[in-house]
């Protein structure tokens, strides 16, 4: 964020790419259920294809509606700053640092289970429908943790707008 803009400006900026990441988890939910679709039309793992449908579908169903609900989201924040600026910036800091703190232990789940899984599929068979359910939730996992990645990265300058305000 830019030194020279104004509290609501970086307060908006945030906001704004906070929704773009709910966006993008609800477009990576649509790929899983279209490639998960395809492996089930023209593939034989079968496992891994209605492992990717399943997980598509719930993050489209969690993420979608929150990504259209966002705007009431950031109406009552841009309320709630215009009311007490003061009161915002201390509980917005709150609210940003529980988060950070938040996104740290989910990376470390989602890594501790992404090794776990990886260490499991060294003893089940090949043929096993474990393997592709395994598979899937690997690449999920990995996935999220790209996501959020970026939201950490996000979160950090705003609690740092904050901080400085």
């Amino acid at each position: 964020m830019k030194n020279n803009t104004t509290p609501m400006e970086w307060i908006l900026e945030f906001l704004n790419s906070e929704k773009s990441l709910f966006l993008s988890a609800g477009i990576l939910g649509a790929i899983s259920l279209i490639v998960g679709l395809l492996f089930l039309i023209f593939s034989t793992h079968k496992s891994f294809a209605i492992t990717l449908i399943v997980i598509g579908v719930l993050e489209m169903v969690m993420m979608f509606p929150t990504y259209i609900k966002y705007q009431q989201k950031i109406d009552t924040k841009i309320s709630t700053y215009e009311s007490d600026v003061t009161g915002f910036i201390a509980t917005e800091s709150i609210t940003t640092e529980k988060a950070l703190t938040s996104f740290f232990r989910l990376k470390l789940i989602y890594g501790i289970l992404i090794v776990v899984l990886s260490l499991a599929m060294s003893f089940i068979n090949d043929k096993s429908l474990l393997l592709g359910v395994f598979s899937a939730l690997i690449i999920h996992l990995a996935l999220a943790i790209t996501i959020d990645n970026f939201g950490e990265k996000y979160t950090k300058a705003y609690l740092t707008e904050l901080t400085n305000a």
